[in-house]
């Protein structure tokens, strides 16, 4: 519950309007009294670790701490999230690699947003090990530079071409179209988000890292709260989730493709149709489509897009020459995604552990919380999202669902039209009547009333003709005139009217005088 809502809540239940910092202190002190203070969960750490190696043997637990010239000992900014500095990194690969047995990193690939204290910890720890930055860190530097619609499509065409001159024909039209954008991802090292300089057989082809980010936010709230809670819902959600996914595969076949791999293979097979499959040898081929053609060897399972060496199920082009053969796409499809080996990925299920209460004591010094530093401004908890990300609308549509009003509870209209609320009346307003002629300043009044006077005059001069007048606008002229002269003759005598008035009052207040008193009958 926010901060805001238990104020409400306070207020409807208690009828006593509280602070917001009352409602944020009172919450912190609950939670407090429920989960424990942050020096309480720091204390069980070593507990806590001598609990998770006695219920999974063969778990590699460590704990990081400094000890401070005063003699106590804090816990590191480890598990904290706060992986900037390059001491913290190297302990966490250093420890990575032991566990694992990486060895100098042979064979492994990693994927990272490329911070510059972790290049330097990789190249030092694992130097052979393929490091892979993630596209879209880099499509977000960019278009904070170079914007526009047309960038951003020639990038990932760039990024996720399978052979370098693919990627040289998409460069080149960047080159064109902006010679500093050119320069610039070129500075980015592109043999490190291109799929086109990736190794081959790592089975893996994948250019962003949207599995950190899923990750990322399934997480979220457990890490705004003390250090063993956030410890324990991490470990419950992976915990449950390795099992669902042990008895997901439980019901697939052992040797052919997982469901998702054979969901790919038939997306394949209708582009296959574009492509003609012409043999050269036993098993090689050559797959046409206008002037784009490449080569196919099904004995040594290459081809020269390089797609199938990269993610080992197949592309386009080889789905066309296998099925060219009447074969079965899903036998070329490498071991790896078969059901078995998804079977034995999660062999070794996570074990449930003890409450706090049954854990092992240890003779360690506790630790103590991290100092904390008050950085400026609120803390940030969502993930910062970029501009290029849209927000998914939420609608739930409404076809074939029956509308109910609020008021009478029958179908076929709603609240605001039901017959048996009672309306209130509308007010009638009267309008005034626009003439057609407009409004005219002047003694000469409206349109309407010229037009009226013009027909009656008319009619009077075609009756009893005046001598002297020939036609209608010379008595018009006249009674205008004769209506002027009445209209300044009657200011002029209002005007005189005030003067005398104002001399008369003037005249009155000089005489009414104290030696003077007004006569008073």
């Amino acid at each position: 519950m926010s901060v805001r809502m238990l104020k409400e809540e306070v207020k409807q239940t208690f009828g006593i309007d509280v602070s917001m910092g009352q409602c944020r202190r009172a919450k912190k002190h609950v939670i407090e009294l429920i989960e424990g203070t942050l020096v309480e969960h720091y204390a069980k750490l070593w507990s806590y670790g001598e609990e998770i190696r006695r219920s999974n043997p063969g778990s590699t637990v460590k704990i990081s701490v400094n000890s401070m010239p005063d003699g106590k000992i804090y816990f590191s900014n480890m598990y904290l999230f706060v992986w900037k500095k390059k001491e913290n990194w190297k302990w966490f690969l250093e420890n990575l690699r032991d566990d694992l047995g990486l060895e100098n990193g042979f064979g492994v690939t990693l994927m990272s947003d490329q911070h510059k204290g972790l290049l330097e910890v990789v190249n030092e720890i694992l130097p052979t090990a393929e490091h892979m930055q993630c596209a879209r860190h880099i499509l977000a530097n960019f278009r904070k530079i170079f914007t526009g619609v047309h960038y951003e499509k020639m990038f990932w065409r760039a990024s996720k071409a399978s052979t370098e001159p693919l990627f040289n024909a998409q460069m080149k039209e960047i080159q064109i179209l902006n010679p500093t954008a050119f320069e610039y991802l070129m500075e980015k090292n592109p043999k490190s988000w291109c799929r086109a300089f990736f190794q081959e057989g790592r089975i893996c082809d994948a250019v962003e890292n949207g599995l950190f980010e899923s990750f990322n936010n399934v997480i979220r709230e457990a890490s705004k709260k003390p250090i063993i809670t956030m410890l324990e819902e991490i470990r419950l959600y992976v915990m449950e989730r390795q099992f669902n996914l042990s008895m997901k595969g439980s019901a697939w076949p052992e040797f052919k493709p997982c469901p998702r791999i054979t969901t790919l293979l038939n997306k394949l097979k209708k582009p296959q149709r574009y492509w003609q499959v012409l043999p050269t040898d036993l098993n090689q081929f050559e797959t046409r489509n206008l002037a784009e053609s490449y080569v196919v060897d099904l004995d040594k399972k290459t081809y020269l897009c390089r797609v199938w060496q990269l993610n080992n199920y197949g592309c386009v082009h080889s789905v066309a020459t296998i099925s060219f053969l009447n074969r079965d796409v899903g036998s070329y499809v490498d071991p790896m995604y078969f059901g078995a080996f998804y079977r034995n990925t999660y062999k070794y299920p996570m074990k449930g552990i003890n409450g706090s209460n049954m854990w092992p004591c240890t003779n360690y010094s506790t630790p103590l919380p991290p100092l904390r530093r008050k950085l400026p401004g609120r803390p940030k908890v969502n993930r910062r999202k970029d501009p290029s990300e849209k927000a998914a609308r939420h609608t739930v549509s409404k076809v074939g669902k029956r509308i109910l009003c609020g008021v009478c509870k029958e179908v076929g209209h709603n609240k605001v039209t039901c017959p048996k609320v009672d309306k209130p009346k509308k007010l009638k307003v009267k309008r005034k009547k626009k003439d057609n002629g407009g409004s005219n300043g002047g003694e000469g009044g409206s349109g309407t009333k010229k037009m009226k006077a013009v027909i009656q005059v008319k009619e009077e001069v075609e009756q009893k003709p005046m001598k002297g007048v020939t036609n209608v606008k010379e008595v018009l002229g006249n009674n205008l005139k004769e209506k002027t002269l009445q209209g300044k003759r009657k200011y002029s005598e209002r005007i005189l009217k005030k003067k005398l008035g104002k001399r008369v009052e003037g005249k009155k207040e000089e005489g009414n005088t104290s030696a003077n008193p007004p006569d008073i009958e």
